[in-house]
């Protein structure tokens, strides 16, 4: 039995179609010979090129025709997937999260990876780290392999650092400055056009006006992770729900909305309306991942809007908390299964583990991020220059990377220009916490709990419900939608998984 270290530390996945699977008894072989392998994920919208050059020199260098299968929508993807695991003939390696991992385990659907992980993956093992397993593992077994994860937050708060300037002001350290800041941006006409048309923060509403990213630098600043995420406090496991610093949180959310200091469309602003109407002058911070501000495109586009405007990364905020941090969730990669039917297929798994320890090498780790050296990218000792066809090709290259990759080098590689925005987004200060891990227990209404749990907590945020009335919400969740059996479980899970308590 392979064997975990304890650790303290903290899918929402996109979605895909399932285009075509493989399976069968015997392996399939491809042009000359290579064995076939068909792998099915999420391409997020990606597209593979025509001539495609991952894939001939991964026929090359191992003799194996990798066949991806790609698409955007959910529902498809893991109905389609349920079909062929249920029917044998399903790909011979597919994404997989968490919840889906554990249900399809659970009727041994999957094939158990544990004793193969130390004798034909020590490779892929070492590169992907233990902590990886955590994502992948039910019941003691590896039931896939796990992606390498990023590690850290690509989202900081960014300022208009010309506004603070036109109003001699200072970059915000704390809860109390931001408000300062925020009123100040939207009271004093910071971008002096003699209008009332700016506003403090705006950010980007995902599912629910609970959770705008607007909020997110400030859970950490008063000691929460935020509703309904799980996360270390004081040795132990707590529940955002059950944590007196998330009402704190949410106190000081009202009083920003309260004050008229936040967009008012951030209850319906979806991406990337947030970035739009920062952008176009209409609010000085925004809670935003780096690439949105950084890359060339975006600024072309809106650099004839607001020439005058500089944009600067600031740390998350000090508050009753804390000196502040980022909610952070490890383990969102999921990872790549196999199914059961291959347990008698040997010359194919033995090809789906040379593939995975392959591209978990240096040279093909390089591959699948970069491309071709010498077409692609330049090799001078360790250090990788992309050239111009790399950049202007390499960006459906990352659907190979199944075992992940190095993504502090890889992003300050391809994004050489904004190596600053990189480092400043991972090394500010995070709160690791945990979402992706836990499983919903049998007989528990997820989608119920969490849909009256988000308007409710909406309605706390924008004052049409009392947070007086905050101890009898939380009741009404664990009472009336069964949230106390989604907190114990999640409790047992994460300790069973030796994250935390």
């Amino acid at each position: 039995m392979r064997k975990f270290i304890r650790i303290l530390s903290a899918l929402t996945v996109g979605s895909v179609l399932l285009a075509a699977c493989g399976g069968g008894d015997e392996p399939e072989e491809g042009e000359g010979g290579t064995v076939q392998l068909t792998v099915a994920e999420f391409s997020y919208g990606t597209e593979l090129p025509d001539n495609d050059p991952v894939k001939a020199q991964l026929a090359e260098e191992l003799g194996v025709d990798v066949e991806l299968s790609l698409g955007v929508d959910p529902d498809e993807y893991w109905g389609q997937l349920a079909t062929t695991l249920a029917s044998g003939d399903a790909p011979d390696l597919f994404f997989v999260d968490r919840i889906h991992l554990h249900q399809m385990a659970n009727q041994g659907l999957l094939l158990d990876l544990t004793d193969y992980i130390d004798e034909d993956l020590g490779t892929f093992d070492e590169f992907v780290g233990e902590d990886s397993y955590l994502q992948t593992t039910i019941n003691d077994k590896v039931y896939a392999l796990p992606k390498r994860g990023s590690g850290y937050n690509p989202n900081t708060y960014w300022i208009r650092k010309d506004w603070l300037d036109n109003l001699n002001l200072e970059i915000p350290e704390s809860v109390d400055d931001l408000m300062t800041v925020a009123k100040a941006f939207t009271e004093q006409d910071p971008d002096g056009n003699g209008q009332s048309d700016t506003y403090g923060l705006t950010g980007a509403t995902l599912g629910s006006a609970a959770n705008n990213q607007a909020w997110y630098p400030i859970w950490g600043a008063f000691g929460s992770g935020g509703p309904g995420v799980f996360y270390e406090k004081n040795g132990e496991i707590v529940n955002g729900f059950d944590d007196p610093a998330t009402k704190d949180a949410l106190e000081y959310i009202n009083s920003l909305v309260g004050a008229g200091v936040v967009d008012p469309d951030y209850a319906t602003n979806t991406l990337p309306l947030d970035h739009e109407r920062a952008m176009q002058g209409m609010a000085g911070i925004i809670n935003i991942e780096w690439p949105r501000m950084q890359k060339p495109e975006f600024i072309d586009q809106f650099e004839e809007l607001q020439p005058d405007a500089e944009w600067v990364q600031i740390a998350p905020m000090a508050g009753p908390g804390g000196s502040g941090a980022m909610p952070l969730d490890l383990y969102t990669s999921g990872g790549y299964a196999v199914p059961a039917s291959l347990a008698e297929d040997e010359e194919k798994l033995n090809k789906i583990f040379e593939l995975m320890n392959y591209i978990s090498t240096e040279d093909g780790n390089r591959l699948v991020s970069y491309g071709i050296e010498g077409s692609h990218f330049e090799l001078a000792g360790d250090q990788v220059t992309m050239t111009e066809q790399g950049v202007a090709e390499s960006e459906p290259f990352w659907l190979y990377q199944f075992s992940g990759r190095d993504e502090a080098s890889y992003l300050k590689t391809k994004f050489d220009y904004a190596s600053a925005a990189i480092d400043f987004a991972w090394n500010q200060p995070t709160m690791e916490v945990h979402r992706s891990l836990v499983t919903p227990p049998e007989g528990y209404n997820d989608t119920d709990a969490a849909t009256y749990a988000a308007q409710q907590v909406a309605q706390f945020i924008n004052g049409s419900r009392s947070l007086d009335e905050w101890d009898a919400f939380v009741d009404e969740l664990k009472t009336q939608f069964g949230y106390q059996q989604y907190i114990d479980a999640g409790t047992q899970q994460l300790e069973d998984l030796g994250v935390a308590g």
